[in-house]
C-alpha cells in the first residue's frame, strides 16, 4: 500500500509537518457522533463495511489491502495545501488524476477532492485524495483500494464514507503522544509539534509550529508501518535510497555514514548536505533508520548549516526512542 510506506502523494516532509489537508464533493454529511475517529484523533469518518481501524496508522483498513489513511495538520496548512490541490501538482507523485478537484461536503467546514489512480509495487490503485477543514484543524484523507478489489470495497462506498467525515475536538498532545506505538525518552532541546497519521511525529526547536520557510530545526519519527523485511545485508542501500526521496532537499551529497549493531538491530547512519529545495538556502540533513525483523524506525533531522548542533540532536532523539 504506498500511502502506507511514504508521506501523502504530492507533499513534501516540511509540507507534512507544517500545512494541512485535502478535500472532496459529496451529499449531506452525517453527525459526528456516527464517525469513528482514530485515538487522540480529531478527523474520523464512518469507514465503508469490511473495513476496520488500523492498528498501524490512523486510518482503516481492509482484508483486500484497502485502506483509508488519515493526515491531520493545523488548520493554516489548507489554504497552503489547496494552491497545490491540482492534477499538475500531484503528477510527479505518480498520482493520475481523472479531471480537476471538486468541492467536497463537510458538516461545519469545506473541503476539495480528486479521484484517479495510481501504481507502486507492481499493483494499481483506485485513489481518492481530499483535504478538509471543520473546527480548528486541517485533514487530509487519502484512500487507495487495489483494482482487484472493487468489488469488495466499490466506489460507491468510498463516496459514501468520504460524505462522512468528521471533525471533534482534537485530543491532547499528551494524548496524541501516549498512542504512538514508540516513545521518545530524550527530547533533546526539541519540543513536539503533533503526531502524524497516528505514529509519526514531528519536533522542532523554535516557537513556530507551521514554519513554511524551514528556518526553524525539523526532526520526524516514523515507523515503517509493516513494511517487508529489508534482506540483511542491503540496510545502507535501503538508507541512502531513501534519503534521495527527501524532498525538503536538493543537490544532496551524502558526507558521512555508519553501520552499527544495537541490542540486536542494524542502525545505519548517514549524514548529507545540500541546498533548501524552495530558497537555495544550504541545508544539511542526518538519517538514522533502525532496521529490526520486518520492521524499521527513521529518523530524519534537518537544520540549516549554520545550526549544526541542531543534527546532533536529533540523533540523540534517535538513539532514545523505544517501541511500546
Amino acid at each position: 500500500m504506498p500511502h502506507l510506506l511514504r508521506r501523502p502523494a504530492g507533499l513534501s516532509l516540511r509540507a507534512v509537518g507544517r500545512v494541512v489537508a485535502v478535500l472532496g464533493l459529496f451529499s449531506a454529511p452525517a453527525l459526528a457522533a456516527d464517525a469513528v475517529f482514530p485515538p487522540a484523533g480529531s478527523v474520523g469518518l464512518v469507514p465503508p463495511a469490511g473495513m476496520t481501524p488500523s492498528k498501524a496508522f490512523a486510518g482503516f483498513e481492509h482484508r483486500s489491502g484497502a485502506s483509508i489513511l488519515i493526515t491531520e495538520m493545523p488548520a493554516e496548512a489548507y489554504g497552503l495545501l489547496v494552491e497545490k490541490f491540482t492534477p499538475e501538482a500531484l503528477r510527479a507523485s505518480g498520482f493520475s488524476a481523472q479531471r480537476a478537484g471538486e468541492a467536497l461536503a463537510v458538516a461545519g467546514g469545506e473541503g476539495r477532492v480528486l479521484r484517479g489512480s495510481q501504481a507502486a509495487n507492481g499493483v494499481t490503485y483506485a485513489k481518492w485524495v481530499a483535504v478538509v477543514r471543520g473546527g480548528t484543524g486541517t485533514g487530509l484523507v487519502t484512500v487507495q483500494v487495489p483494482e482487484t478489489a472493487r468489488g469488495q470495497v466499490p466506489d460507491a462506498a468510498v463516496e459514501a464514507a468520504l460524505a462522512t467525515i468528521a471533525f471533534r475536538a482534537p485530543g491532547s498532545l499528551a494524548d496524541q503522544l501516549a498512542a504512538l506505538p514508540y516513545t521518545v525518552g530524550d527530547l533533546a532541546g526539541f519540543r513536539p509539534v503533533r503526531t502524524l497519521m497516528g505514529n509519526a511525529l514531528m519536533l522542532t526547536d523554535g516557537p513556530k509550529d507551521v514554519d513554511p520557510d524551514g528556518t526553524q530545526p525539523m526532526v520526524v519519527v516514523a515507523p515503517s508501518m509493516g513494511r517487508a523485511a529489508v534482506p540483511e545485508g542491503q540496510e545502507g542501500a535501503f538508507a541512502r535510497r531513501a534519503l534521495a526521496t527527501f524532498r525538503e532537499i536538493k543537490d544532496v551529497t551524502i558526507t558521512e555514514e555508519s553501520r552499527a549493531i544495537r541490542d540486536g538491530a542494524v542502525v545505519v547512519r548517514l549524514r548529507a548536505a545540500g541546498a533548501d529545495a524552495k530558497t537555495g538556502r544550504p541545508m544539511a540533513v542526518t538519517q538514522v533508520i533502525r532496521f529490526e525483523g520486518p520492521n524499521y524506525l527513521r529518523v530524519l533531522g534537518l537544520a540549516r548549516t549554520d545550526q549544526p548542533e541542531a543534527l546532533a540532536r536529533a540523533e540523540r532523539v534517535a538513539a532514545s526512542v523505544a517501541m511500546r
